[in-house]
């Protein structure tokens, strides 16, 4: 039976709606590599100094990066090499307000250590550069040089819980968490080998929302660093997690989209051949 023409613009309708919410993944990714700051710089001609902000995305991925840096700011920030990987940072007052334009279109859903650094950001722009009219701006770009600070030493949580927002945004926020900050694979147990997926950080509310959003594994603190951190290692579950982030909500980096593809043949094949035994390969 053909296809109705309100069906076909119901169709578009929800695909347009999908491709809107995708964009939720590289909020995700950032928030998982995010580093901010207020660089205090002297002026290369003369005395004195000035004061400017930077916000830098870090990952091995450099095609990755450069699609980020094309979505989220129109190719306004610059990459370049690291120690195992890349930067891509975004300097200076136009530059770092373009990608907070960006984060109030598309909100960081989980994570008061992230919300808070965007924040600062947003509070001390005003006070940059020699035309600004902030009273007192030194007071508050030190103030908020402060607090960047202290954010990276001590971390910072809101009272209350995770709030509930739109599932498909959830989703792909949580795909760009994973690329930034997951694992997945098999990992030895004894004589088998034990399928997981994992996702650990700083911020509590971040990883609430992966237990509570897929459904599934445990949470605990970590005492040798402090992070909280969330895996499953059911097969079944590994396999679930494992094609969402495959199919439902992509991931895009990568080196996690070949684990993924890996870990998925792996379980596929382990299901197929081997009910009989109880066990996981």
């Amino acid at each position: 039976m053909p296809t109705s023409s309100t069906d076909n613009a119901s169709s578009a309708d929800n695909q347009q709606a999908t491709n809107e919410f995708s964009k939720f993944y590289y909020t995700g990714f950032c928030v998982g590599e995010l580093s901010c700051s207020i660089i205090r710089a002297t002026h290369k001609k003369g005395k004195g100094f000035y004061f400017t902000p930077d916000l830098t995305v870090s990952n091995a991925d450099r095609f990755l990066l450069e699609e980020v840096n094309r979505v989220i700011a129109s190719e306004q920030g610059i990459i370049s090499p690291i120690k195992g990987g890349y930067n891509l940072k975004f300097r200076g007052r136009r530059k770092v307000e373009f990608v907070l334009n960006f984060f109030r279109d598309y909100p960081v859903l989980a994570g008061d250590i992230a919300i808070k650094k965007l924040e600062f950001l947003g509070k001390v722009l005003p006070s940059i550069g020699k035309y600004s009219k902030v009273q007192d701006k030194i007071e508050v770009i030190e103030k908020c040089r402060k607090g960047l600070k202290n954010l990276k030493l001590y971390g910072f949580e809101i009272e209350g819980s995770v709030n509930r927002h739109n599932s498909d945004a959830t989703g792909f926020f949580l795909s760009g968490i994973m690329d930034a900050e997951g694992s997945c694979g098999l990992k030895k147990s004894g004589l088998y080998q034990q399928p997981f997926f994992a996702v650990a950080m700083k911020d509590r509310k971040i990883i609430e929302l992966a237990k509570s959003f897929l459904g599934c594994g445990y949470i605990h603190k970590r005492s040798d660093d402090g992070l909280f951190h969330w895996e499953v290692g059911s097969k079944k579950e590994v396999l679930r997690v494992a094609k969402i982030f495959m199919n439902q909500y992509p991931s895009r980096l990568s080196k996690m989209r070949e684990r993924l593809e890996k870990l998925i043949r792996s379980l596929n094949d382990y299901t197929l051949s081997s009910e009989v035994n109880s066990e996981i390969i």
